[in-house]
């Protein structure tokens, strides 16, 4: 039997229309079940897209054939892990953190097809949310086919509305096997986080919230999704996060994550303060944190990302300008000095004839009163 014929145009129309579906289905206004159809429908989208992908670099997609029975095509997650390894992924987009925003959906995916998720809308609506831009900047650069095009993108991608805030949530006591189930999955997700952040992958590119612009509001860390569920899986309650854990870099570890991941010179204090000068980088709470009290500034995430996604050009740029700005500044908070007529006259070698007081000249020893 030989091997079935399969069309990249075929894949790749497939593939954008399972993700369309899933963005059509999460935006209905009512809709039961809307999560789990939805993440089915994105990671179908995906297998379709990253198959198409393999197809399109001349590998495989189909796994061995075994005597007496049909071909198979690869997984999801076997087509993910074919994709990362030849790194066909965009060039602007981490690698790392992409293939850990597609295992969670898979990962749910799994558990919501085989048994039951329980209500985790608040948790994997930013990891569906950053699969969709994921998906579409994958699309357009292998196929040139853009997401854009076929959406109203006035309802945003997944959402007119994000969910609240941070999703870290309030302890209570779990007590049925559905709950285990939830826990189960959500210390799973914690430790995807973990070693995506491990790994330095960009977690902007894993899971984040954003808002009507499409301006990151905040990339999703572990520390988020410190989870405890309620009995029978109901509805969690939202806390405010901790700045700890959402902001927990100083200056120089802020410059070694960034050195670390980052294509060009080192970057060192001067850029970073030339940078805060230039963006007010230290009034964007997204960015930066400092307690009411404290002297210095704590970093995000987010900053880390959006330092390495600058070039030396605009670096170099904007440390002219900053130097430029502080010699203004000297000069305009040194003024002249204008003779004072009531000035008490300094006699060279000699003394202060209006104070009696000792005067030394340049050059000279102490003058005599």
């Amino acid at each position: 039997m030989p091997q079935p014929y399969v069309s990249s145009r075929r894949l790749v129309a497939n593939s954008l229309s399972a993700m369309l579906a899933a963005i059509e289905v999460y935006n209905k206004p009512r809709m039961e079940y809307r999560d789990e159809v939805t993440v089915l429908l994105v990671v179908n989208a995906w297998e379709l897209a990253l198959k198409a992908v393999l197809k399109k670099a001349g590998l495989r997609i189909f796994y061995k054939k075994r005597r007496g029975e049909a071909y198979r095509t690869l997984t999801a997650e076997d087509a993910l892990k074919q994709a990362l390894n030849h790194k066909l992924f965009p060039p602007a987009v981490d690698r790392k953190a992409l293939a850990a925003n597609v295992r969670v959906l898979i990962e749910y995916r799994n558990r919501a097809t085989h048994l039951y998720a329980g209500d985790l809308a608040e948790i994997i609506y930013p990891f569906l949310q950053t699969s969709v831009l994921n998906y579409r900047d994958l699309m357009f650069d292998n196929f040139q086919k853009d997401l854009a095009d076929s959406i109203t993108w006035q309802l945003l991608p997944l959402g007119a509305k994000a969910p609240s805030g941070p999703v870290q949530f309030m302890k209570s006591n779990p007590s049925a096997s559905t709950v285990a189930e939830v826990q189960e999955f959500i210390d799973d997700l914690r430790s995807m986080v973990d070693q995506a952040a491990a790994d330095g992958a960009d977690l902007q590119r894993m899971a984040a919230v954003y808002d009507v612009h499409l301006r990151s509001a905040k990339a999703v860390s572990s520390s988020d999704l410190v989870v405890s569920v309620a009995k029978e899986g109901g509805r969690v309650v939202v806390k405010k996060s901790d700045p700890n854990h959402s902001h927990p870099y100083t200056t120089n570890e802020l410059l070694d994550r960034v050195n670390a991941k980052r294509k060009g010179r080192p970057l060192n204090s001067r850029d970073h303060q030339a940078l805060c000068w230039k963006e007010n980088l230290r009034d964007n709470t997204r960015m930066a944190w400092k307690h009411a009290k404290g002297v210095s500034y704590t970093w995000s995430g987010e900053a880390v990302s959006h330092m390495v996604g600058l070039d030396d050009a605009y670096f170099d740029r904007v440390r002219t300008e900053y130097s430029a700005e502080l010699r203004r500044r000297r000069r305009s908070s040194t003024p002249s000095r204008v003779a004072d007529p009531m000035e008490p006259v300094h006699l060279r070698g000699g003394c202060d004839r209006a104070g009696g007081r000792e005067s030394r000249s340049r050059g000279h020893g102490p003058g005599v009163c």
